[in-house]
């Protein structure tokens, strides 16, 4: 596996050491930068390119939200990892709406954090498991009125649920249409009917759904 360069962000130095701290010794990721807040951040980016950027949420000026939704317009390559105290069910969508590929607590162990960096490099999302239990919650719908969710599922055709399991993975639209062998137009073209048909505003309620019905596995 090629080297995994991150970015460290966050606006306590002791936990931006102690994240460094924990990952060393692994061959694979390399620590290229950390900075306190946005601004310093994006300078950062002015003159490198990394793999992943992990975020706290909770900082001074620009929240870790806002950073994500920021790196999405303007970095889609690089992938926001959020590490943060705040794991309340608006922050979670609300960072998963904004670009992050990845939710862990901040009193996760080592090991999962390690699994995380290694499944984001991948192009694949991951939650701790106290966070998809919070995904999981709000996705109530479907439980309190079964018909109509299954008719919604019965709706959707294979190519569908294909660019659903790819969507939830964290694909982009070119990624999916690579490996689809359609153009990156035709699965903006699916995503949108998809929406359509089952009710959706957003990439978290899409998961959440794609979680529900067993089309991604954890």
């Amino acid at each position: 596996m090629s080297t995994i360069k991150i970015i460290l962000v966050d606006d306590h130095e002791i936990v931006r050491d102690g994240i460094r701290a924990l990952l060393l010794g692994q061959p694979q990721i390399k620590i290229i930068g950390d900075a306190c807040d946005s601004e310093e951040l994006f300078e950062y980016l002015e003159n490198q390119t990394p793999d992943i950027v992990i975020l706290d949420i909770r900082m001074p000026g620009h929240s870790g939200i806002e950073i994500a939704g920021m790196l999405k317009k303007d970095f889609p390559d690089i992938k926001p990892l959020m590490l943060s105290a705040e794991t309340d069910e608006q922050s979670i969508h609300q960072a998963i709406e904004n670009g992050a590929k990845g939710f862990l607590p901040k009193d996760c162990s080592k090991s999962e954090l390690i699994e995380a960096i290694n499944t984001i490099a991948k192009g694949r999302n991951y939650f701790g498991q106290n966070i998809l239990s919070t995904v999981f919650k709000g996705f109530v719908d479907g439980v309190q009125n079964p018909q109509k969710t299954n008719t919604a599922l019965d709706a959707l055709s294979e190519r569908e649920l294909e660019v659903i399991k790819h969507l939830s993975d964290g694909m982009s639209y070119k990624e999916i249409a690579k490996e689809l062998f359609i153009s990156p137009r035709t699965v903006e073209s699916h995503k949108k009917s998809i929406f359509e048909k089952l009710e959706l505003s957003n990439n978290a309620q899409l998961i959440k759904f794609a979680i529900k019905h067993k089309i991604v596995e954890l």
